[in-house]
């Protein structure tokens, strides 16, 4: 028994672990696309000054071409993870998975452009990336919990780009009307924890 509930245990960490790395590695990886956003600022200033077009429409007409490329990206990553993994066998939670990887790629990249905009060069554009995707990291909840954040730190918590894709991915898994069947811890044969218990004691 003590065996088993170790086996959860494991996979239970593997799995939170997992949605941890796979926020930050795709959260983290668009930041190679800042030297050609910087590229185009340049080109985006001159044409708009001429009134080519207005910044609106290139927000959305790049928003619009780069939304399949990276729907490609979202399905390269998750088809293979997913299943080795072991989340949820089924169609529904997968196509959920890979919904939020896709927004999730969909906002990394657009906060890199928003701060392309903002910086001087790719230096510095990388340096402040970095540092504010590893607080957001440090504030998500994964790290520290809610409770025990400052309260004047409170709000990089609620800001935290981590924080709202690794709930639905927690959601996600345990969560549900599958979340109340699924134990994920057995006490003298009887079950202890399910996945809607596990999640409020996560805060959800």
């Amino acid at each position: 028994m003590n065996a088993g509930n170790g086996s959860m245990r494991s996979k239970l960490q593997t799995q939170i672990g997992f949605f941890a790395f796979s926020l930050t590695f795709l959260l983290s990886s668009t930041t190679e696309g800042l030297p050609i956003y910087l590229q185009e600022r340049r080109i985006l200033m001159k044409e708009t000054s001429r009134g080519a077009y207005r910044v609106s429409s290139y927000v959305i007409s790049n928003t619009m071409v780069f939304m399949p490329f990276l729907l490609f990206v979202a399905l390269l990553y998750t088809f293979p993870v997913y299943w080795l993994v072991g989340l949820r066998r089924e169609i529904n939670a997968f196509l959920y998975f890979s919904l939020v990887v896709w927004l999730v790629v969909l906002m990394s990249n657009s906060f890199v452009a928003c701060f392309s905009a903002l910086v001087p060069n790719f230096i510095m554009g990388t340096s402040l990336i970095a540092g504010l995707v590893g607080s957001f990291f440090l504030f998500s909840g994964y790290f520290i919990s809610k409770e025990d954040i400052p309260k004047y730190w409170i709000f990089m918590h609620y800001l935290s780009l981590f924080k709202y894709p690794f709930e639905c991915f927690m959601l996600n898994e345990y969560g549900g009307e599958k979340g109340q069947k699924r134990c994920l811890k057995i006490v003298e044969g009887q079950c202890y924890l399910n996945g809607e218990g596990f999640l409020k004691q996560q805060g959800q």
